[in-house]
Protein backbone atom coordinates (compact mmCIF):
# COMPACT_ATOMS: atom_id res chain seq x y z
CA UNK A 1 0.00 0.00 0.00
CA UNK A 2 1.07 3.25 -0.56
CA UNK A 3 2.39 5.72 2.30
CA UNK A 4 -0.48 6.47 4.42
CA UNK A 5 -0.02 10.63 3.91
CA UNK A 6 -0.02 10.90 0.66
CA UNK A 7 -3.31 8.03 -0.05
CA UNK A 8 -4.96 10.34 1.99
CA UNK A 9 -4.40 13.47 -0.18
CA UNK A 10 -6.04 11.81 -2.79
CA UNK A 11 -9.14 10.18 -2.14
CA UNK A 12 -10.28 8.82 -5.69
CA UNK A 13 -7.03 7.15 -5.67
CA UNK A 14 -8.08 5.79 -2.65
CA UNK A 15 -11.22 4.56 -3.19
CA UNK A 16 -9.37 2.88 -6.35
CA UNK A 17 -7.00 0.55 -4.50
CA UNK A 18 -9.60 -0.31 -2.01
CA UNK A 19 -12.11 -1.20 -5.07
CA UNK A 20 -9.38 -3.75 -6.22
CA UNK A 21 -8.81 -4.97 -2.63
CA UNK A 22 -12.00 -5.73 -2.44
CA UNK A 23 -12.99 -7.58 -5.99
CA UNK A 24 -9.80 -9.36 -4.48
CA UNK A 25 -10.59 -10.44 -0.85
CA UNK A 26 -14.48 -11.44 -1.70
CA UNK A 27 -12.80 -14.43 -4.60
CA UNK A 28 -10.84 -15.45 -1.28
CA UNK A 29 -7.81 -13.68 -1.46
CA UNK A 30 -6.09 -13.72 2.16
CA UNK A 31 -3.53 -10.73 1.53
CA UNK A 32 -6.08 -8.81 0.23
CA UNK A 33 -8.95 -9.37 3.12
CA UNK A 34 -6.16 -8.43 5.49
CA UNK A 35 -5.44 -5.68 3.66
CA UNK A 36 -9.06 -4.25 2.92
CA UNK A 37 -9.05 -4.74 7.06
CA UNK A 38 -6.67 -2.23 7.30
CA UNK A 39 -8.15 0.24 5.02
CA UNK A 40 -11.53 -0.14 7.03
CA UNK A 41 -9.73 0.13 10.20
CA UNK A 42 -7.70 3.39 9.02
CA UNK A 43 -10.70 5.05 7.00
CA UNK A 44 -8.70 5.13 3.46
CA UNK A 45 -10.58 4.10 0.65
CA UNK A 46 -13.32 3.29 2.58
CA UNK A 47 -15.72 4.54 5.59
CA UNK A 48 -13.64 3.47 9.36
CA UNK A 49 -15.53 1.02 10.57
CA UNK A 50 -14.00 -1.19 13.29
CA UNK A 51 -16.56 -3.51 12.61
CA UNK A 52 -15.76 -4.47 8.92
CA UNK A 53 -12.44 -3.89 9.89
CA UNK A 54 -12.92 -7.12 11.75
CA UNK A 55 -14.75 -8.73 9.85
CA UNK A 56 -12.20 -8.87 6.93
CA UNK A 57 -9.22 -9.49 9.45
CA UNK A 58 -11.16 -12.73 10.40
CA UNK A 59 -11.37 -13.88 6.80
CA UNK A 60 -8.10 -14.08 6.85
CA UNK A 61 -7.39 -15.56 9.94
CA UNK A 62 -9.97 -18.57 8.89
CA UNK A 63 -7.44 -18.91 6.14
CA UNK A 64 -4.17 -19.43 8.23
CA UNK A 65 -2.95 -15.61 7.49
CA UNK A 66 -0.98 -15.15 10.34
CA UNK A 67 -0.15 -11.90 10.58
CA UNK A 68 -4.64 -11.62 9.76
CA UNK A 69 -4.68 -13.82 13.39
CA UNK A 70 -2.44 -12.02 15.61
CA UNK A 71 -5.09 -8.60 14.90
CA UNK A 72 -7.89 -10.77 15.26
CA UNK A 73 -6.58 -11.92 18.44
CA UNK A 74 -5.48 -8.49 19.64
CA UNK A 75 -9.25 -6.88 18.94
CA UNK A 76 -10.81 -9.87 20.92
CA UNK A 77 -8.62 -9.09 23.79
CA UNK A 78 -8.98 -5.02 23.35
CA UNK A 79 -12.95 -5.58 22.17
CA UNK A 80 -12.39 -3.42 19.16
CA UNK A 81 -14.81 -3.84 16.65
CA UNK A 82 -16.48 -6.80 17.83
CA UNK A 83 -17.48 -7.84 21.91
CA UNK A 84 -14.38 -8.92 24.02
CA UNK A 85 -13.30 -12.49 24.18
CA UNK A 86 -10.75 -13.69 26.10
CA UNK A 87 -11.13 -16.86 24.99
CA UNK A 88 -11.08 -16.51 21.34
CA UNK A 89 -8.21 -13.72 22.03
CA UNK A 90 -6.12 -16.48 23.42
CA UNK A 91 -7.20 -19.05 20.72
CA UNK A 92 -6.25 -17.24 17.75
CA UNK A 93 -2.71 -15.81 19.72
CA UNK A 94 -1.97 -19.99 20.74
CA UNK A 95 -1.89 -20.83 16.99
CA UNK A 96 0.53 -17.85 16.05
CA UNK A 97 2.72 -18.59 18.73
CA UNK A 98 2.29 -21.81 17.66
CA UNK A 99 2.83 -22.26 14.52
CA UNK A 100 3.97 -18.48 12.54
CA UNK A 101 6.87 -19.08 10.65
CA UNK A 102 7.67 -14.98 11.63
CA UNK A 103 9.52 -14.42 14.67
CA UNK A 104 8.00 -10.57 15.23
CA UNK A 105 3.99 -12.87 15.04
CA UNK A 106 5.15 -15.88 17.40
CA UNK A 107 6.72 -13.08 20.14
CA UNK A 108 4.05 -11.10 19.66
CA UNK A 109 1.28 -13.79 20.49
CA UNK A 110 3.40 -15.12 23.31
CA UNK A 111 2.93 -11.55 25.01
CA UNK A 112 -0.25 -11.82 24.26
CA UNK A 113 -1.08 -14.67 26.20
CA UNK A 114 0.98 -13.45 29.01
CA UNK A 115 -1.55 -10.78 29.50
CA UNK A 116 -4.42 -12.61 28.81
CA UNK A 117 -3.65 -15.67 31.26
CA UNK A 118 -3.59 -13.02 33.91
CA UNK A 119 -7.56 -12.71 33.22
CA UNK A 120 -8.37 -16.02 32.39
CA UNK A 121 -9.16 -19.10 34.75
CA UNK A 122 -7.45 -22.42 34.22
CA UNK A 123 -10.84 -23.74 32.47
CA UNK A 124 -10.97 -20.73 29.63
CA UNK A 125 -7.27 -20.87 29.07
CA UNK A 126 -8.24 -24.88 28.58
CA UNK A 127 -10.98 -24.31 26.19
CA UNK A 128 -9.43 -22.09 24.22
CA UNK A 129 -6.24 -24.33 23.56
CA UNK A 130 -9.03 -27.16 22.56
CA UNK A 131 -10.24 -24.68 20.22
CA UNK A 132 -7.06 -23.74 18.91
CA UNK A 133 -6.36 -27.39 18.45
CA UNK A 134 -9.67 -28.01 16.49
CA UNK A 135 -9.36 -25.05 14.76
CA UNK A 136 -9.05 -26.01 10.78
CA UNK A 137 -8.08 -23.32 7.53
CA UNK A 138 -10.50 -23.10 5.65
CA UNK A 139 -11.25 -20.77 1.79
CA UNK A 140 -13.53 -17.69 3.12
CA UNK A 141 -15.04 -15.27 0.84
CA UNK A 142 -16.74 -11.93 1.00
CA UNK A 143 -20.19 -13.98 1.36
CA UNK A 144 -21.65 -15.79 3.93
CA UNK A 145 -20.35 -16.11 8.46
CA UNK A 146 -16.78 -16.77 9.15
CA UNK A 147 -16.29 -19.69 11.11
CA UNK A 148 -12.97 -20.05 12.61
CA UNK A 149 -11.82 -20.36 16.21
CA UNK A 150 -15.76 -18.88 16.71
CA UNK A 151 -17.23 -21.95 16.12
CA UNK A 152 -14.57 -24.18 17.76
CA UNK A 153 -14.97 -22.21 20.79
CA UNK A 154 -18.95 -22.13 21.23
CA UNK A 155 -19.23 -25.84 19.95
CA UNK A 156 -16.47 -27.69 21.13
CA UNK A 157 -15.18 -31.07 20.01
CA UNK A 158 -16.22 -34.04 22.02
CA UNK A 159 -13.12 -35.90 20.69
CA UNK A 160 -9.60 -35.06 21.31
CA UNK A 161 -8.51 -32.78 18.19
CA UNK A 162 -5.55 -34.40 15.60
CA UNK A 163 -1.96 -33.47 16.43
CA UNK A 164 -1.75 -30.95 13.10
CA UNK A 165 -3.65 -28.30 11.38
CA UNK A 166 -3.32 -28.48 7.38
CA UNK A 167 -4.00 -24.54 5.52
CA UNK A 168 -4.30 -23.73 2.36
CA UNK A 169 -1.18 -21.51 1.72
CA UNK A 170 -1.92 -18.22 0.35
CA UNK A 171 1.17 -16.71 1.54
CA UNK A 172 4.04 -16.78 2.86
CA UNK A 173 3.27 -15.65 6.38
CA UNK A 174 0.38 -18.30 6.42
CA UNK A 175 -0.18 -20.64 8.89
CA UNK A 176 0.66 -24.62 7.20
CA UNK A 177 0.62 -26.74 10.55
CA UNK A 178 -0.03 -26.54 14.12
CA UNK A 179 1.57 -29.02 16.74
CA UNK A 180 -0.92 -30.24 19.42
CA UNK A 181 0.76 -29.53 22.95
CA UNK A 182 -0.29 -31.17 25.35
CA UNK A 183 -0.86 -27.99 27.56
CA UNK A 184 -0.96 -24.18 27.46
CA UNK A 185 2.60 -23.05 26.12
CA UNK A 186 4.01 -20.64 28.72
CA UNK A 187 4.41 -17.04 27.27
CA UNK A 188 7.11 -14.87 28.65
CA UNK A 189 6.08 -11.90 31.11
CA UNK A 190 4.71 -8.61 29.96
CA UNK A 191 5.46 -5.65 31.32
CA UNK A 192 2.00 -3.81 33.32
CA UNK A 193 1.95 -0.92 31.50
CA UNK A 194 1.56 -2.60 28.32
CA UNK A 195 -2.26 -3.58 29.53
CA UNK A 196 -3.18 -0.34 28.90
CA UNK A 197 -3.88 -1.22 24.81
CA UNK A 198 -3.51 -5.04 23.92
CA UNK A 199 -3.91 -3.79 20.23
CA UNK A 200 -0.10 -2.51 20.38
CA UNK A 201 0.98 -5.82 20.94
CA UNK A 202 0.56 -6.79 17.89
CA UNK A 203 3.28 -5.74 15.64
CA UNK A 204 3.96 -2.17 15.61
CA UNK A 205 4.36 -1.56 12.12
CA UNK A 206 1.04 -2.09 11.26
CA UNK A 207 -0.32 0.75 13.03
CA UNK A 208 2.21 3.03 12.27
CA UNK A 209 1.41 1.98 8.35
CA UNK A 210 -2.36 2.93 8.76
CA UNK A 211 -3.24 5.22 11.54
CA UNK A 212 -3.69 1.98 14.34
Amino acid sequence: LADLDTARADPASDREMANRYEQSARAGDDDAQFNLGALHASGVGRQRSDAEAFRWFQRAADQGHSHGMLIVAGLYASGRGVAKDNVKAYSWAYIVSSASQVDEYRNGARQLMSLLMNKMTSDEIGRAVVAARAWRAVRTTGVGKASGIERAVENPPTQPAPSAVVSQPASSSSITTLPAPSKATAAPAAKREDARDLLDQVPTGLRKRFGF
